[in-house]
């Protein structure tokens, strides 16, 4: 069976799955290691072998492409997050595995794409299911500590995909989507269990959510240095609230123009210095990448870490795209933002350092998405992964070994209402597929990255073979709970 295809009955992700995963995968045996712990299996070829690495996964929220220096940003720095591409390798053909939140970290989580993941789009109370398996359980199953920090979107504390039940030891931030736009809640959630910010209470601002976060995130890097973790880092800046603490803010302050603190588009909580705020949410989350970093050095594990740094789509449009799409050029040179699988919205950065193991200043061209995650982390940790994935392993190209297998496609999809939006990339070609009658839209990448010109019609043979892989690859969404139930600000933010 193809790794891409997914078969009517749902048996491909069920427990029988589940077990198979691992029992076809090696020999497995249970350590009584403390450093393992001996809950955890163990895959006897990759505990005989040289230390694995650590993997810190870092994923911020709506951070496009061009908001950072090394892919063209000149207006706000981010010295720190640049380092990591001047140390490893930078990808240029990088994509998130959708054009919003939610199902971009369900591609990531489960190495699956749209057409085949759990959770499609936003909203909808969308999570995983018991049978899904994530990038967490393949780690755990290779003796990992595996702690979570930030935005999860995946399932709430009460339902199967909640992150603690989904191979994560522990978990600090937000489950929810709409609890992580906001930078001073009420609580935050530790595993299952609320952790009450008070000082907040009457909308004050005095504990950000983000800070907690990372706090948490360095605690959990700092208790595991002695064992094989896996750091999974889906920090909130710098989605929705245009709002950082001064110290971040202040040097950008008088480089930027200003906002009428009267101002009435929603989300902005800051001074009149609303470029300055979104410019220092962009600093504040490099200044916390570069903590992570120094954190590593100083515990002495920098050797053997491996650092991704990404994100879940492109930059946030609206009612401050002004600010996060133009004034700062967060999609670059590409059309679109989040929400559109115009380039823009689906462009993400890549950049991946681990010294000593991939060349410092190197450059890939090798068209990856979020579904290699998994198998690549896979491989890195020594798990000869046997489940289903659509992803390739990058380990190849990260260790400049030639990258012996490329992807014939890449494919995305979002329900809208009865109706699918797609799209598919192959070789340079990319097909968009609309609802309705709006005709199909296919561009050369090579000649148009831009996507200006729709040229469907001079290449009809294309079309067709582009949109027989969007047929081939949709499978009928599982979805957990068809509920309109929204939740709000009055639910977070008191």
């Amino acid at each position: 069976m193809p790794t891409h295809a997914v078969p009517a009955d749902r048996t491909y992700y069920g427990s029988v799955h589940r077990q198979l995963l691992f029992v076809s995968a090696a020999l497995v045996f249970v350590t009584a290691n403390p450093c393992l712990r001996s809950c955890r299996v163990v895959a006897a070829d990759a505990a005989a072998s040289a230390p694995r690495p650590n993997i810190v996964l870092i994923v911020a929220d709506d951070l496009g492409r061009g908001h950072v220096g090394c892919y063209g940003q000149t207006k706000i720095r981010t010295p720190n997050i640049d380092r990591i591409a001047a140390e490893g390798m930078k990808f240029d053909n990088a994509y998130a595995g959708a054009n919003v939140c939610a199902p971009s970290r369900s591609v990531l989580m489960t190495g699956l794409h749209t057409g085949h993941t759990a959770v499609r789009n936003n909203g909808l109370l969308r999570y995983l299911h018991t049978e899904d398996v994530t990038v967490a359980e393949v780690l755990e199953s290779a003796g990992y500590a595996t702690g979570g920090f930030g935005k999860w979107g995946l399932g709430e504390e009460t339902t199967p995909g909640c992150a603690v039940d989904q191979g994560f030891d522990e978990w600090f931030g937000q489950y929810n989507q709409q609890h992580a736009h906001f930078f001073y809640p009420y609580f935050l959630m530790k595993d299952k269990r609320r952790v009450g910010l008070p000082e907040n209470e009457g909308r004050r601002q005095v504990r950000n959510a983000h800070d907690e976060i990372h706090r948490a995130a360095l605690e959990f890097i700092r208790a595991h240095r002695a064992e094989p973790f896996f750091a999974y880092l889906p920090y909130i800046l710098p989605h929705v609230e245009l709002t950082v603490p001064s110290d971040s803010r202040r040097e950008y302050e008088d480089a930027f123009p200003r906002v009428a603190r009267a101002d009435p588009r929603p989300g902005y909580l800051g001074s009149d210095h609303a470029y300055a705020e979104f410019a220092g949410m962009v600093g504040r989350l490099d200044r916390h990448v570069g903590e992570v970093m120094a954190l590593l050095k100083e515990l002495k594990i920098d050797e053997n870490t491996i650092v991704f740094f990404t994100s879940d789509n492109g930059p946030q449009p609206g009612a401050w795209a002004d600010i996060f799409v133009d004034y700062f050029d967060g999609n670059g040179p590409y059309r679109g933002a989040k929400g559109d699988f115009y380039e823009g919205g689906i462009r993400t950065p890549l950049l991946v350092r681990w010294p000593g193991r991939i060349a410092p200043g190197t450059t890939s061209d090798v068209a990856t998405a979020f579904y290699d995650v998994l198998p690549t982390l896979a491989e890195l940790a020594g798990v000869p992964y046997a489940g289903p994935t659509d992803g390739i392993s990058l380990v190849p190209t990260l260790l400049g070994r030639g990258q012996r297998r490329r992807h014939e496609f890449l494919y995305w999809e979002v329900p809208v209402k009865s109706a699918v939006v797609q799209a598919v990339r192959s070789g340079d070609w990319k097909l968009h597929k609309f609802p309705g009658k709006k005709p199909v839209e296919l561009y050369d990448l090579a000649t148009d990255r831009g996507e200006t010109t729709n040229v469907a019609a001079a290449h009809p043979d294309v079309v067709a073979r582009l949109a027989a892989i969007m047929t081939r690859e949709h499978t009928p969404e599982r979805v957990y709970a068809p509920d309109e139930r929204g939740l709000g600000a009055k639910d977070f933010v008191k």
